[in-house]
């Protein structure tokens, strides 16, 4: 796994993440509730996820 933690792409609160967590899984931020999508950060040379609004 990339990181530990993720910011939500709605309210950019920070949203701990298990560790068992795959690229395309879905995660809810547990402070406004919005679902995202696990994705690999575009342009990057490592592997860094982000999260993508899943609407």
């Amino acid at each position: 796994m990339a990181r530990s933690e993720l910011a939500c792409p709605v309210c950019d609160a920070d949203l701990p993440l298990g560790g068992d967590e795959r690229l395309g899984d879905q995660v809810f931020c547990s402070y406004c509730g919005a679902p995202s999508l696990i994705r690999v950060r575009s342009g990057d040379d490592e592997e860094e996820w982000e999260l993508e609004e899943d609407f």
